[in-house]
């Protein structure tokens, strides 16, 4: 059947509320006057703020946690002038989603849902959540000198014992979040072999570009952490990239890294709807040259870390109804860029 938002006959998705059938994700979005979208993300909201039954240690930490910033927001308010401190307690007051009445509920360990919050909660709090103040910032793990310490073969495992890795500095990714490279059995085939001897082409580091510049922004997108959503973010990241997403290698041709980023942020545009394109255009041309300036080992990286939630992807009973040749298609491709980076370490400190 046709997409129900812009009539195309290539519907891959369904909705999961009204059954129409859709072809990407903005059609998603548009479908049903947005009804459907609006719907799922009211019921993540409420999902997020009852979450799952949590420990007694857990409630009592966030207990603690909470009744804290209220008393630090109630307690430093005489620090100010009148003006001034009349300021900051309505900037207070509008940082935090909850009012003192439900902190002071939650003090005493009762619970709190959605239904008993009051308007005027419930909207801060779903500002709060499309803010991303109530997530801790992610620190890309390519902002961390230790995914450049070890050098990656051409098979994609490390290739030199690392003694000394450089010293991790505040403020800094965690070492535990930097992908790994390949194991042995994940092992790269030898470039050499996949293209049949063939030179590569020039144009295919900017394919290298345009893939890892999909994944650096669905990276943040999940916050650093698709576990449990590796289907949406792979499906994600093959909208974003022409390169991951082409069945015969037919992408638009690119000169440089900001047309091969460009082509990610006008696709950006569409399906995530991003707000400003040139700002969204210089952050992931930083990304991606702060993955390509820690050399090949951290592109190798990036590229294991995306074919690893494709077989997790894959693990899902949702994955095996649909598009596992098309995810099969991108590993494969994946995999193909990781090895040509891993034998010619060069083309990371050219681009």
């Amino acid at each position: 059947s046709a997409c129900a938002a812009c009539g195309s006959t290539r519907t891959a998705y369904a909705c999961p509320r009204c059954g129409a059938r859709v072809c990407a994700l903005k059609c998603y979005d548009g479908h049903n006057e947005g009804r459907c979208a609006r719907a799922f993300r009211d019921r993540e909201a409420e999902d997020a703020l009852r979450g799952e039954r949590a420990s007694d240690d857990a409630k009592e930490a966030m207990r603690e946690v909470l009744v804290r910033r209220a008393r630090g927001m109630i307690g430093s308010e005489g620090s100010a002038s009148d003006d001034e401190g009349g300021r900051a307690r309505r900037r207070r007051r509008r940082a935090c989603a909850l009012s003192e009445a439900s902190l002071e509920r939650l003090s005493i360990g009762t619970e709190l849902d959605v239904d008993g919050l009051s308007e005027e909660e419930r909207a801060s709090f779903e500002r709060a959540l499309a803010s991303g103040a109530l997530f801790e910032r992610w620190i890309p793990w390519w902002e961390s000198a230790a995914a450049g310490s070890e050098r990656a073969s051409a098979r994609g495992c490390r290739a030199v014992e690392v003694a000394d890795a450089p010293a991790e500095t505040s403020g800094k990714a965690s070492e535990s979040d930097i992908p790994p490279l390949a194991s042995p059995s994940e092992l790269l085939d030898p470039f050499e072999v996949l293209s049949g001897g063939r030179e590569a082409p020039e144009a295919l580091r900017w394919h290298c570009v345009n893939a890892l510049a999909a994944y650096t922004l669905v990276k943040r997108v999940y916050n650093g952490d698709w576990r449990g959503a590796e289907l949406e973010a792979c499906e994600t990241a093959l909208e974003l990239s022409a390169v991951l997403s082409a069945e015969h290698g037919a992408v638009p041709e690119a000169q440089c890294a900001a047309d091969a980023v460009l082509d990610v942020v006008r696709r950006a545009a569409a399906s995530l709807r991003a707000a400003s394109t040139r700002e969204l255009h210089a952050s992931l041309l930083r990304d991606v040259l702060a993955v390509f300036t820690l050399g090949s080992s951290a592109c190798v990286r990036a590229f294991l870390d995306l074919t690893r939630a494709l077989d997790a992807a894959d693990a899902t009973s949702r994955a095996r109804r649909r598009g596992a040749s098309r995810r099969a298609r991108v590993r494969a491709k994946a995999r193909y860029l990781a090895a040509y980076l891993a034998a010619t370490p060069d083309v990371a400190r050219r681009v």
